[in-house]
């Protein structure tokens, strides 16, 4: 246990903390106003009482709204994760029982793997939890850590580079590597697929797993082929449909692949390049570590993902 120097922080107002991670997170004073519900004088007071305690501007006002100063940004990691014990240290410690719960999660999932992962998942939250929901969203990687500390994600799951000691990551999975995704007009499913081959067809790309795409481009420049891309889309679930109207062939994750070929008739090959795999987690806010509902849905979502890479 830290020994606490209670002469020296008793002269904090322990609100400002909870006034500047407002502040950090909305980088606006009105909005960071509304988020605690007072008015925008008495932030602007706060603000300035901040100041004042931490002898810094910690906000500027820039062309772009709210900058955070240096001393801010290295303030921020720790206020946080204070703020975030306590919350959890207050929140309520009964059990959780998924057969009589009532409860929402929102999940950020990218597209690809929702495919893959949501319906089995949903489909045992039905006989083990028939009253949770479940509420899915788009994940947006700019935005990502900002909407699990403003509280409006339970968690994510996709391939993660970012996080900060606040942010709590679990491993489901290794990626089973990819298929081509094609109609069975456009290649023999039984035959291998060439490089040539693979090359001089028209293709789908993926904008929103762009470490994919350009990890293909790079494979074929290696052997001095270029593709030609004909769809450039964000939305992976919307391509297998795409692909049963074109002569044109996808590379997608290996799961969302089989079920899209399965579902819609559509055929697969092995891709005749070397692509690296990746690891797929979840992640979410330390805040609800001590939380049995979160604790449930980690451990449900992590059992059946280990199911499916059986």
């Amino acid at each position: 246990m830290s020994i606490i120097d209670h002469n020296h922080l008793g002269g904090l107002d322990l609100n400002l903390l909870v006034a500047f991670d407002a502040l950090i997170t909305e980088r606006h004073v009105t909005r960071a106003a509304k988020r605690l519900g007072i008015g925008q004088s008495a932030m602007s007071h706060n603000l300035a009482r901040l100041r004042d305690v931490f002898r810094d501007e910690l906000f500027v006002r820039t062309e772009r709204g709210m900058e955070a100063t240096p001393r801010a940004r290295a303030l921020a990691v720790h206020v946080n994760a204070a703020l975030a014990e306590v919350q959890a240290s207050l929140k309520p410690g009964g059990a959780f029982d998924p057969a009589t719960a009532e409860r929402q999660f929102r999940i950020g999932i990218r597209d690809d793997l929702e495919v893959a992962l949501i319906p089995p998942l949903l489909a045992h939250m039905q006989r083990a939890a028939p009253r949770v929901r479940v509420e899915v969203h788009q994940l947006d990687p700019d935005r990502l850590l900002e909407m699990i500390d403003g509280d409006r994600l339970d968690m994510a799951i996709g391939v993660f580079a970012q996080g900060r000691t606040i942010h709590k990551r679990r491993l489901l999975c290794r990626s089973d590597g990819y298929l081509c995704l094609f109609s069975r007009e456009v290649h023999d499913p039984s035959k291998p697929l060439s490089v040539a081959r693979y090359a001089a067809l028209p293709h789908v790309r993926v904008s929103s797993r762009a470490e994919c795409e350009n990890a293909i481009d790079a494979a074929l420049a290696k052997k001095r082929y270029e593709r030609r891309v004909v769809l450039d889309t964000p939305h992976a679930l919307g391509v297998p449909f795409a692909l049963r109207q074109l002569h044109a062939i996808a590379t997608l994750p290996r799961r969302a692949a089989l079920v899209s070929a399965e579902a819609l008739g559509l055929g697969t090959a092995e891709v005749p390049l070397t692509l690296s795999g990746y690891a797929i987690a979840m992640l979410w806010h330390a805040s609800y570590d001590r939380d049995p509902a979160h604790r449930w849905l980690h451990d449900t979502t992590a059992r059946i993902a280990g199911e499916l890479a059986e």
